[in-house]
């Protein structure tokens, strides 16, 4: 569970998402897991509502931060990040709500390049804003969570069957496993741009102060700045030279261009293609290109220690094998150490964070505008409706682990109370600055494993989860882990996701009607995972009034979230396309034969699936007809219509016949004829 909690705003609030600071980033995983060991409270206690409702579980259930929302939330950042602020601009110095860089740290005009829009004067959102439009938009969504947490469950499974939750949460996890091999081999943004080559060309340093006439010797078509030419805009960035006083020195002018391919004697030409790939800065000390050997082995150092303990592991060690992988991972990463060409030695972690880190923190240290981003409203509905059938799913494991009643109304007042209490903690949690949360899955898991289910042992489970979270020191360590370590994590839960799913569609595959159905939405959402420009490249045209932009812009957001047009394709194709009447050689009901009432049954036929049992003779057992003539037995009842007995008696699968009490070589239902 820890690693779950803590995987989420590491991902949300890093370079490659949000750009937040190295703080904001550590103050969002204190908040995580604060809020989940006060919302976990809330669910485990169970408020008793007027008109019979309730307000949580009533036994173990413990919340934390849901992966549901992990695609729609860095889809859309991404387009916020990419939209134009009120906050006018002629280079990046002028945003002062800058992007951070990949330390951590903040400084407008190095760590936020391309925040200022030079084409239009404008800046581009901060991080802060669109993380806060995120939560704002989760906030108005969880209210439908609220709402169908009132309906009879059999509505909800009705109108969301497994056909279409299993293929959600399916393409869920087939989007995020891809992230998680991003960061596995050292981050996100370099595996993105891994096929992007940059060249750098640099001005000559010059005594004196040269920033006047700096025109003599600038080898930049980008002089004087700040803008390119236009037809490099967009493709190179210029930094004209700057003057020392202390040295009595002008630094050189710098333009770095993107280039696919090297093109002698054409600007920007690059003659050393494989020295000026795009590097990976989020582990520590160690910059390097994404895959290098370093960051697989790192990463396989979790991934390799889960194998082992789910090998050789007690099954106390399998069940909290994550978080011990995680933390062997972050050892081995932590006593290693690189050596660069030079001969020094550089660290995958380091202890800056946590010098920098506060002794403690608690909620709203870091706070974030909210507001309501109109296009990802509708891929945050589904996601509330993902989570609030799987939440049903969930509770029932808990009950049938917890060995409690799992039919009748208490267990209906316990699922009514998860899923409202999943919709309310949900719009909690968002306004105390974390994403919002969900019932874990582990908990049944947890349950079982230590045969506890007393709700004592849940509160106490709440108590560390805020002591961890309010000494910021822990979030700070958390914070400190390399990409590559967290990526090795991260792709095993996430695939964990993928296999939930499979879970969930693999029994539902009854027809081909079904079959159809998923095939069609898999079709469309994997295909978008792997190739999300499919969708945002060039099919939608851009231009247009605002209102225009924001339609478009939710669009784009639900064609380039897998889960999102997935569900939306099965969610639509299971109600045009009609049920499939029996299907021949596919039919559940196509192996069970017809028996005449003259005809004796084939010898392979089982009780259980004939429609009548006739009374054949068996080796060992009475002759026919004799089963109402044997001592001790009550004959059957005559049927006027067939004579004094008749022939056949009707049975039901798990009947127990008269003669088997006395002669045990008669079949019982489901046991084949002639079987001892």
């Amino acid at each position: 569970m820890l690693g779950g909690i803590v995987s989420v705003p590491l991902l949300l609030g890093g370079p490659f998402d949000a750009k937040l600071s190295a703080g904001e980033v550590e103050y969002l995983v204190s908040a995580g897991l604060i809020v989940s060991g006060l919302l976990s409270f809330i669910n485990i206690t169970q408020f008793k509502l007027p008109y019979g409702y309730y307000l949580g579980t009533g036994m173990i259930s413990v919340l934390g931060t849901s992966f549901t929302f992990v695609p729609i939330a860095r889809t859309s950042m991404a387009f916020i990040m990419d939209t134009d602020s009120g906050t006018s601009c002629a280079s990046d110095f002028d945003c002062k709500d800058a992007w951070a860089g990949f330390g951590g740290n903040v400084e407008p005009g190095v760590t936020n390049g391309g925040q200022c829009n030079l084409n239009t004067g404008f800046c581009k959102y901060s991080g802060q804003y669109a993380y806060g439009a995120f939560l704002g938009t989760a906030a108005l969504c969880s209210i439908l969570e609220v709402i169908l947490s009132f309906l009879p469950i059999s509505v909800l499974k009705r109108t969301f069957p497994p056909i279409v939750t299993g293929t959600c949460v399916l393409l869920i996890g087939v989007g995020l496993t891809g992230t998680g091999i991003k960061y596995w081999g050292g981050g996100a943004f370099c595996a993105d741009n891994a096929h992007k080559r940059y060249h750098i060309t640099s001005g000559p340093d010059m005594m004196g102060d040269w920033t006047g006439n700096y025109s003599a010797v600038s080898p930049s078509p980008c002089y004087p700045g700040p803008f390119c030419p236009k037809a490099l805009s967009g493709v190179c960035m210029y930094s004209g030279p700057t003057y020392d006083m202390d040295t009595n020195m002008t630094k050189g002018d710098r333009t770095t261009c993107e280039t696919f391919k090297d093109l002698p004697g054409v600007f920007p030409a690059n003659s050393a293609v494989g020295n000026s790939v795009t590097k990976c800065t989020n582990n520590g000390e160690v910059i390097l290109p994404y895959g290098s050997p370093e960051y697989v082995a790192l990463g396989f150092a979790v991934f390799g220690m889960l194998l082992v303990i789910e090998m050789f592991g007690s099954p106390f060690m399998r069940n909290c094998e994550v978080a011990v992988a995680l933390l062997f991972g972050f050892f081995v990463a932590a006593v290693a150490s690189y050596e660069d060409s030079s001969g020094e030695s550089l660290r995958y972690v380091t202890d800056d964070r946590i010098k920098a880190a506060p002794g403690i923190t608690f909620l709203w240290v870091n706070t974030f505008p909210l507001s309501v981003y109109g296009p990802a409203v509708f891929p945050m509905l589904l996601g509330f409706v993902i989570t609030l059938v799987e939440t049903v799913g969930d509770i029932t494991a808990a009950a049938e682990a917890s060995r409690i009643e799992t039919m009748g109304d208490r267990f209906e007042g316990r699922v009514q109370g998860g899923l409202l209490s999943d919709g309310f903690c949900s719009i909690l949690s968002v306004l105390m600055t974390s994403a919002p949360n969900t019932t874990f899955s582990q908990n049944s898991g947890v349950i079982a494993l230590t045969r506890c289910a007393n709700k004592r042992a849940g509160y106490m489970c709440c108590v560390f989860l805020v002591l961890f979270g309010i000494l910021a020191k822990i979030s700070a360590i958390i914070a400190s882990i390399p990409d590559c370590v967290l990526g090795g994590m991260t792709t095993f839960l996430f695939v964990n996701v993928l296999v939930s799913g499979l879970r969930v569609v693999g029994p539902a595959l009854h027809n081909r009607r079904d079959r159809f159905i998923v095939a069609a939405s898999l079709a469309l959402g994997v295909g978008v995972a792997i190739v999300p420009h499919w969708a945002t490249n060039a099919l939608i045209a851009p231009g247009g009034s605002e209102a225009d932009e924001m339609a478009k812009d939710g669009i784009r957001i639900v064609l380039s979230t897998p889960y999102c047009i997935g569900t939306l394709v099965a969610l639509l194709l299971n109600a045009v396309i009609p049920e499939d009447k029996e299907e021949e050689g596919e039919s559940e009901t196509d192996d069970i034969p017809v028996v005449e009432p003259d005809q004796k049954p084939d010898q392979s036929t089982t009780s259980a699936t004939a429609q009548y049992l006739p009374q054949p003779p068996v080796m060992g057992g009475p002759p026919a007809g004799a089963l109402g003539q044997m001592p001790g037995l009550m004959a059957p009842p005559a049927d006027p219509n067939m004579g004094q007995y008749p022939p056949m008696m009707p049975v039901q699968p798990g009947m127990m016949m008269p003669a088997q009490q006395m002669y045990p070589s008669v079949p019982a239902p489901g046991m084949q004829f002639g079987q001892a």
